[in-house]
């Protein structure tokens, strides 16, 4: 394998389903992928992210519930990890985390920002919240991570429609489809600035979706 040819090394880590790290490790797969998924870290041992990562064959860490800053540090150096991708992370990343990967963490979520996000905005709570806004348009935010919640640098997003006789089970299930393709998609466009330029990666990568 060249310089050229080479993948970033990319970390998945979360505490849910793993249905956006199932997107993010199946899009590695594909032969233009600037991007490896070579560790899945978890919050839990039953969190369903660790069924995703053992049926695809790629290593799993359990950070344990003290000390897990210091795990997670130390997972991250041992397998060289490049990139960190935040999926259904639902803690403030310690800075030392940032620092270590020189701000290459990235995050989705499932909202148009700068609106809904913040602390306590995840999940249902997220979709709950743009139905009561009465939103007639939502969707899903990739951005970099920083010590404040959704606060990075948005790099991508895409929209759906808030359909008339939403709740927020369907509103999340419509918007997990977006998600699905455009985190992979711009963690391969951003793990190609990393490999191809010795500058770093640009604040609005632009995906072909």
């Amino acid at each position: 394998m060249t310089a050229v040819d080479k993948r970033i090394s990319v970390a998945v880590l979360g505490s849910g389903a793993g249905s956006n790290a199932a997107a993010l490790i199946d899009r590695s797969s594909a032969n233009d992928s600037s991007y490896q998924i070579d560790l899945v870290i978890a919050t839990r041992g039953d969190a369903g992210i660790v069924s995703v990562a053992s049926d695809r064959r790629i290593p799993v860490v359990v950070l344990p519930a003290e000390h897990w800053e210091e795990s997670l540090l130390s997972a991250l150096q041992s397998h060289q990890i490049a990139v960190l991708a935040l999926a259904g992370f639902l803690r403030k990343l310690p800075e030392s985390v940032i620092t270590l990967l020189e701000g290459n963490v990235l995050n989705i979520h499932p909202a148009l920002l700068p609106r809904f996000g913040g602390q306590g905005m995840y999940g249902l709570h997220v979709h709950t919240a743009v139905i009561e806004a009465g939103e007639s348009i939502t969707g899903a935010t990739v951005h970099r991570v920083t010590q404040e919640y959704d606060e990075g640098a948005i790099l991508a997003q895409m929209s759906v429609e808030v359909r008339a006789g939403d709740d927020p089970r369907t509103l999340q299930n419509r918007v997990k489809t977006i998600e699905h393709r455009l985190y992979p998609e711009i963690m391969n466009v951003y793990c190609q600035h990393i490999r191809d330029s010795t500058s770093s990666p640009p604040n609005n990568p632009k995906p072909q979706l």
